[in-house]
């Protein structure tokens, strides 16, 4: 069977959250939601197995009580029967305002308040708000007139780091994620090769994924080929036929049960020259070096400093174009971000992605990702993909 998040699982997150709640005096945690594809459903996926469609929603972590969701009309039903939470909240402020419902209860959120502080016999004053960034400006008012600004906390960065470290049933879904990730990729290279489209390539690797059981992606599938196309960060998959010659960069990052595999790699079209054969050599050195420095209590500057050495000594650190090690889990990158700057400390059960980017070159660019988990002594590798750079 394949493995799957377990309901008990989802009753320790929110406990974890009401003890870390009661060290800051906190009365709500608010966690904003919505189905925006790379970030939009990391709260709600991890505390009641909800992934948000069309409508945004509110999750609600009181002090003391059960979980709520506060979402629009179409959605009530809807998180009845596809997450852990019994309770759900249709609100005005969460209707599209040219829709008409008759056949649901619509209330405010100010009632949702009020019914939450009878709950829990006292006022909900002091209220901590996750996903900050991503709540649209009118319900941000809306929070403050209702709570009062001075009373709304942010503590998303805080909340996140909950997530960092993954429990043995985390780690069995993350594995087979990536299992999934690997078959995408095997498959993209067989059906790789001058005259087929980067979305045929996409299609044959995401029915490949969906077959193994992958609900959908963590950011679009990347099928680069060209200058034009991988001389940049990102790429879309556009109706571009392949050539020879071309350099092409695959990225896949499925997701399975709210989590995420993420692997990336590039390919040459025919015989490649030299310098391309040195640029691909130079990225794998880049990739095994760092994963050396994965391990149980190193600091996440020496591994960003690490993951650029190779790249730095070739004189080639300006097309090291961002931070290459990140955590990856129910948000494809997620923190801890072990960049230059953080003073995070690597833990036994963090998984990373090593990401080692190439980019903004003259010659178009590339990048080479894995996933791994960290162990005591060694990271466990996630991907085990052997697959030639030329494609002849």
């Amino acid at each position: 069977m394949r493995p799957v998040i377990r309901k008990d699982e989802f009753e320790k997150r929110q406990n974890k959250v009401r003890e870390w709640m009661k060290g800051k005096g906190l009365d709500l945690v608010i966690f904003y939601a919505d189905d925006r594809l790379v970030y939009g459903q990391a709260y709600a996926r991890w505390l009641l197995d909800y992934q948000p469609e069309f409508e945004p929603a509110f999750v609600l972590i009181p002090a003391v009580g059960p979980a709520a969701v506060v979402t629009g009309a179409e959605s009530v039903e809807f998180v009845h029967t596809s997450s852990y939470c019994d309770k759900a909240y249709a609100v005005w402020e969460f209707l599209h305002p040219d829709e008409e419902y008759p056949y649901c209860e619509v209330v405010s959120f100010r009632q949702v308040r009020e019914e939450l502080e009878g709950k829990m016999g006292k006022p909900v004053i002091k209220t901590g708000l996750a996903g900050t960034s991503a709540v649209p400006y009118h319900l941000m008012k809306d929070l403050q007139e209702i709570f009062g600004a001075e009373n709304l906390l942010d503590v998303d960065s805080e909340l996140s780091m909950l997530r960092a470290v993954k429990t043995e049933n985390e780690l069995e879904v993350i594995r087979y994620a990536y299992k999934i990730a690997e078959a995408g990729m095997k498959r993209a290279v067989e059906v790789l090769r001058p005259g087929v489209t980067e979305r045929e390539v996409a299609a044959e690797a995401e029915y490949t994924m969906r077959k193994m059981g992958s609900e959908g992606m963590g950011i679009e599938t990347m099928v680069a080929s060209g200058l034009e196309n991988t001389a940049p960060i990102l790429s879309r998959t556009t109706n571009r036929v392949i050539q020879e010659g071309d350099l092409v960069v695959i990225t896949l990052a499925p997701r399975y049960e709210g989590y995420h595999g993420a692997v990336a790699r590039p390919f040459y079209m025919g015989k490649a020259l030299e310098d391309m054969l040195d640029r691909f050599a130079l990225l794998k050195q880049s990739q095994e070096y760092t994963e050396c420095w994965l391990r149980e209590g190193v600091e996440a500057k020496k591994v960003d400093e690490a993951s650029r050495k190779w790249i730095n000594d070739a004189g080639l650190g300006d097309h090291f174009t961002y931070t290459g090690v990140h955590s990856t889990g129910v948000i494809e990158f997620e923190p801890p971000i072990l960049a230059s700057k953080s003073d995070v400390k690597i833990e036994e059960n963090m998984v990373f992605s090593i990401d080692i980017p190439m980019f903004l070159n003259d010659w178009g660019g590339m990048r080479l990702e894995n996933g791994y988990i960290i162990k005591k002594e060694k990271a466990e590798r996630l991907v085990h993909l052997d697959v030639p750079f030329e494609i002849m």
